[in-house]
């Protein structure tokens, strides 16, 4: 089995009970241990109540070595960053008086280990394991992670930043930055990506619906939460979770009002939607007097920003740019004109990722990056990197004689001896069926395997004839050199869809550099 090698880095994922591992793959990087690898696991258990342990094993190493790595632990020990800790390996157990720390365990081997009670005791503690090859740290991994499946959907947070450092290279510096996690963060997992939102200081977070904004509470996020699409029926854990919505009609306006009133509630922010085109959602300029005359005669809510959502921004010809630059206009008036109905100003934004890269002069308070967030927009997409990769192993191979068929309906048709390796990843894991009968292919070592016959539920099969492939290795479905994007116009569709149809099944790994 060829087994890919990655630079070391720092990764986290859901674990048991609860809890949230995250890993140091930096083996020969003492230092690592204090100045990074306790920084990522604050930044993502910050504010989630998780006490934390950590998981550390012998290291290769003479007698210098080893004493810095003794050292560096009860660097750890004295801060107070862990609650407890668990030493596997003889030297680390010969050493045990070394370690004040009243929550400890020893193991002198793997096996000691994941024999012992200990495990069952792990709930909601974000742990932190630094565990060398010769212990075994996949099979460790397996015991404690929530979801044990080959297929895997990796987050670049290091990618992520810099991709928000570039958009935010295009503003002023009073410009305040929105960053959509609606969706469940377009797949790539809410409450991880919001924590990285606000490790990175980013201004306010946006979701769809008011159950989102309830999960990032609860996950300890702090920032200000718009929620685009209220409902009526979740307007209890709106106010209750302090969640601030987008008004986009009379109905709503007068619905939220009297609620806030039934609260007792003074100054509730709340968002004025303005439809300047799109015709999605939104008042619209005949609309602007009756909305401040409502506003002004009440004072338990308060408009806090007032925004429009562009059309077209994404597609630079000449029609659709006068078009967005119509819309710029339309907002502007009317953006205005509430500010002077109600008497007093207001946070203005209407700019969308394509907006801020192409038409950033009108960029007013605010602006909202949503799929530039993961790399991608309609121009300049080579100054972005890729966030998401998703790769699966493959699980059997064998060979399929000419003349044969492979899959449902016998719609791989073999005209010529072929080696098929088998994938465990279907189209309830997201492959789309149409990417079936060699429309789409993974990629193994960066060379093309045709996707052959029709993509079964939880798996498909995929040509590898001369790759020489072997059980165990991975192949990837979209990654650095692979881009979601060129899956989306495979299928006539845009990245948004491929992205975010990827299942909550999958394994995702949330990682640094």
């Amino acid at each position: 089995m060829n087994v890919t090698q990655k630079t070391p880095r720092f990764e986290v994922e859901a674990g048991i009970n609860g809890c949230l591992l995250v890993r140091d793959t930096h083996d020969s990087d003492l230092t690592s241990l204090t100045k990074h690898a306790l920084g990522f696991l604050e930044q993502q258990s910050a504010n989630q109540n998780l006490r934390r342990t950590l998981i550390v094993s012998d290291i290769n190493g003479d007698e210098v070595v080893c004493e810095m790595f003794y050292a560096n632990i009860r660097q750890v020990i004295n801060s107070q960053a862990v609650n407890r800790l668990v030493f596997i390996g003889n030297d680390l157990y010969s050493h045990a008086k070394l370690f004040d720390i009243q929550n400890k365990a020893f193991f002198q081997t793997t096996a000691d280990f994941l024999g012992s009670e200990i495990i069952s005791t792990f709930q909601n503690e974000a742990i932190l394991m630094k565990i060398a090859p010769e212990f075994e740290p996949e099979r460790i991994l397996s015991h404690l992670r929530l979801l044990a499946h080959d297929t895997v959907l990796e987050i670049n947070f290091d990618a992520m930043f810099h991709n928000i450092d570039y958009f935010r290279s295009k503003l002023k510096p009073t410009t305040k930055l929105m960053c959509m996690v609606k969706a469940s963060a377009y797949g790539s997992g809410s409450i991880e990506v919001a924590q990285a939102m606000q490790h990175h200081g980013v201004n306010y977070l946006g979701v769809a619906f008011v159950n989102e904004g309830v999960e990032l509470r609860q996950a300890g996020i702090n920032l200000p939460i718009i929620v685009l699409d209220p409902m009526e029926t979740a307007l209890h854990h709106l106010f209750k979770y302090r969640l601030e919505p987008e008004i986009c009609s009379f109905h709503f306006l007068k619905l939220i009002i009297a609620e806030a009133q039934r609260h007792g509630l003074t100054d509730y922010p709340i968002h004025i939607k303005l439809d300047t085109g799109m015709h999605r959602a939104g008042f619209e300029t005949a609309d602007i007097a009756q909305v401040c005359a409502l506003i002004n005669g009440q004072t338990a809510v308060r408009v806090a920003s007032t925004f429009s959502h562009l059309a077209a921004a994404d597609e630079p010809t000449p029609p659709m740019d006068a078009f967005t630059m119509q819309q710029i206009a339309c907002f502007a008036q009317n953006a205005a004109a509430l500010e002077q109905g109600i008497g007093y100003t207001v946070i203005k934004h209407t700019l969308n990722t394509a907006g801020i890269e192409r038409f950033a002069n009108y960029q007013f308070d605010m602006v909202r990056l949503g799929i530039g967030l993961w790399g991608m927009n309609c121009v300049n997409e080579q100054k972005l990197r890729n966030v998401c990769s998703l790769s699966t192993r493959i699980m059997q191979l064998k060979t399929v004689k000419a003349g044969d068929t492979v899959g449902y309906n016998r719609r791989g048709k073999i005209d010529h001896d072929t080696e098929i390796a088998l994938l465990p990843i279907g189209y309830a894991d997201g492959m789309d069926r149409r990417l079936g009968n060699g429309i789409g292919a993974v990629f193994y070592n960066g060379q093309r395997a045709p996707i052959v016959g029709n993509i079964c539920m939880d798996l498909m099969m995929v040509d590898v004839t001369g790759l020489n492939a072997d059980v165990g290795d991975e192949v990837v479905v979209f990654g650095d050199n692979h881009r979601i994007s060129d899956i989306a116009t495979t299928l006539g569709t845009i990245p948004y869809e491929v992205l975010t149809s990827i299942a909550s099944r999958v394994r995702r790994v949330y990682f640094r550099e």
